[in-house]
């Protein structure tokens, strides 16, 4: 008898906790359109009034920190910075931007330059106003002020030089992604995806058990995707010429080499996996200036990081344990 009443109840226990397992998850999925491109977030969880609430709050810290980091809103640090060369007592956010810049300045000799916001600004003229690519001379004028050692951080207060403007755009929307997972996190949400045009990041994994599968673009076919990759607690970010450009050749795009002045040329796209959004959006613009050799030799110094390179001949080369 006792020995029936064990076994009872061992079955009623294996009911209870398949039960558990099996509890249904529920999609609720939001976009909207922040820091120039869509702003997507897929939230899987049994609660959906939490979950509209955690998206909620989600995206308003996306918008804050797009307050803060713009270059075009005039009311933003960024903004304000590049116009009186100093900030006093600048927010934590921008802070955390701009010295994380700095070391990866250092950290790919100098190919990741936040201060190139002059020769951008001068690629925009010279196509929409003069209707022709910059010549060499103004190209050379310009870079008379692409220096990210010449950033000043003392305390609270940031300056830079005369003639300076930086860009956050290599690096700021990895920051929002992040930001964005801790507020779910906080929210109990486990299972979401946070996707900022490219720049992704995985919280758990989708529906509970199963890995998110994101398709790796084709930078030449948008109807045609490289691979298939699974995503689970960590970030994908994807840099590439074709996202951002001032010409139909893209000769011209946003990913500027700060040794030279003109669009680093030799890749099309570079996809990054690690831990986080903040470092992957980083070491992806940062090797896609780098080029393939010295780009790879990057991420295989650096732990818990992979990655996939394109080049400008269509071929691809992966970092030693991508797949």
């Amino acid at each position: 008898m006792e020995i029936k009443r064990l076994l009872i109840a061992i079955s009623i226990l294996g009911i209870i906790i398949l039960s558990g397992c099996l509890e249904r998850l529920y999609e609720v999925e939001r976009t909207e359109e922040i820091m120039g491109t869509f702003v997507k977030i897929t939230i899987y969880d049994k609660n959906t009034e939490n979950a509209e609430k955690a998206i909620d709050e989600a995206f308003m810290e996306i918008m804050r920190i797009d307050d803060l980091l713009s270059n075009f809103k005039e009311y933003s640090e960024v903004y304000l910075l590049n116009e009186n060369k100093e900030i006093e007592d600048a927010s934590q956010d921008l802070i955390d931007n701009i010295q994380k810049s700095i070391y990866y300045g250092e950290l790919s000799e100098g190919r990741f330059d936040i201060t190139v916001q002059p020769i951008l600004d001068l690629y925009k003229e010279s196509f929409q106003e003069r209707k022709r690519p910059p010549t060499d001379d103004e190209i050379k004028e310009e870079m008379k002020r692409v220096d990210y050692t010449k950033i000043r951080i003392n305390g609270n207060k940031i300056s830079i030089d005369e003639g300076q403007k930086i860009t956050l755009g290599g690096i700021a929307k990895g920051y929002a992604v992040d930001k964005a997972i801790e507020i779910l996190r906080d929210n109990g949400i486990e299972h979401a995806l946070v996707n900022a045009g490219g720049d992704m990041r995985a919280l758990g994994k989708k529906y509970g058990s199963l890995d998110w599968f994101i398709a790796l673009a084709n930078p030449r076919d948008e109807n045609d995707y490289i691979k298939m990759i699974k995503l689970a607690d960590k970030a994908i970010v994807t840099s590439g010429d074709y996202e951002r450009y001032f010409d139909e050749n893209k000769s011209f795009h946003h990913i500027v080499n700060p040794k030279t002045g003109y669009s680093a040329s030799e890749l099309i796209s570079v996809t990054i996996i690690a831990d986080n959004a903040f470092d992957a959006d980083a070491i992806s613009t940062s090797v896609f200036v780098l080029g393939k050799e010295k780009g790879i030799e990057l991420i295989e110094s650096l732990d818990n990081v992979e990655g996939l390179i394109i080049t400008e001949d269509r071929e691809i080369i992966k970092s030693s344990e991508f797949d």
